[in-house]
């Protein structure tokens, strides 16, 4: 069996396993040949649970959680080191970080690898990533910015590595990046990255960094493994090779959450639900077909249309006729992007899945 058949093989078997395996199971083209990389046995992965339609704000008891190793147990007091290619190093504690100007943000964040559950929205709150920066006197020749985890295990070899992940200077100089303490009105419980997490808005949750310890400035494109063996988008070339390209924003993305896929309703009026998001950007439309795609209608947005926030989606659905119905639900964003109606196929990674949410749903 040749090496792209049998990364095709171990790429089905991830997927047999259900709807999150794309959360373990990217793949690179490198040297002429498929590379998978190894995912943490101790990752954590529980989806959404969607319990409230109506709501703008996910409960941090249903806010999905992906985790590559297992969960650190970190003190209130535990300390969070600025450091690099900065002019004054300096490590600061929740408490203190808890008395500067606190900044607000309320951000949708999506795994890099969702298919469905694995995205939710939170406010939250914290200390813009630019403030502790500025303290420490950047170098001019910063580029980029490293936010290291507490969280560590081991991967390829038997040395033990923390989850990292770097984001370009611009990013991390936003005044809405923050290191956030609150969420939802309440301090970060421990599976959301307490004491403290990065929050990184319209970029794919990776880069908001949990049990955040470690800031480091650097003057190059990171080479760590969270930077180049994963989260890394993938298409062949129609004759040889591929292109890569980091994952970062996050794509236009639009789901239907009420009636779940496979439900049963009965004749008449039937308010269909749903959320949609555009990372950066904002949400335009979004439309909805019933009828296998032979039409397609707009829905009513719900709440403010803003960057970063999903807006809630709702639709009066007449199910006169008895039957199965297929229903897909497809956003557009301020940008002119509009959700694909399949995956790319030249596509051979297991990032950034965004095409048509499609459900079945039964009238009796």
């Amino acid at each position: 069996m040749n090496s792209k058949r049998r990364a095709h093989e171990h790429l089905r078997s991830f997927t047999r396993r259900g709807v999150f395996a794309p959360f373990v199971a990217p793949f690179l083209w490198s040297r002429s040949r498929f590379v998978p990389p190894v995912a943490p046995q101790n990752a954590a992965i529980i989806p959404t649970r969607f319990s409230t339609p109506q709501a703008l704000l996910t409960p941090a008891d249903e806010y999905f959680v992906r985790n590559h190793f297992d969960v650190p147990k970190l003190p209130a007091s535990s300390a969070l080191r600025v450091s690099g290619l900065v002019h004054s190093p300096f490590a600061i504690s929740p408490a203190d970080l808890g008395h500067l100007p606190a900044h607000s943000v309320t951000v949708t964040t999506e795994c890099a690898g969702n298919a469905v559950g694995g995205v939710s929205t939170a406010d939250w709150e914290g200390v813009p990533l630019a403030v502790l920066l500025k303290r420490a006197g950047l170098d001019s020749k910063v580029k980029f910015i490293r936010l290291v985890g507490a969280d560590r295990g081991n991967l390829e070899s038997e040395i033990s590595i923390p989850f990292a992940r770097s984001i370009p200077l611009e990013k991390a100089l936003h005044p809405d990046t923050i290191v956030a303490f609150r969420m939802n009105g309440a301090a970060i419980s421990t599976e959301h990255g307490y004491p403290m997490r990065a929050i990184v808005p319209g970029w794919y949750g990776m880069d908001s960094v949990k049990w955040l310890v470690g800031i480091e400035a650097l003057d190059h494109a990171d080479t760590g493994y969270f930077m180049t063996h994963v989260y890394i988008a993938t298409r062949l070339q129609t004759v040889v090779g591929s292109d890569q390209w980091p994952v970062r924003q996050m794509r236009v993305k639009s789901l239907v959450i009420d009636p779940r896929d496979g439900a049963s309703v009965a004749p008449g009026l039937v308010t269909i639900r749903g959320v949609a998001w555009a990372g950066e950007n904002r949400i335009a439309q979004v439309e909805l077909t019933t009828d296998g795609g032979k039409s397609w209608t707009p829905v009513i947005l719900s709440n403010d249309i803003r960057p970063y926030t999903w807006v809630l989606w709702s639709y009066p659905w007449e199910a006169r006729a008895r039957g199965v119905f297929t229903l897909s639900v497809r956003a557009t964003d301020d940008r002119g992007n509009v959700q694909p109606p399949a995956r790319d196929n030249l596509r051979i990674d297991n990032y950034e899945l965004n095409w048509y949410h499609t459900i079945h749903c039964e009238v009796r």
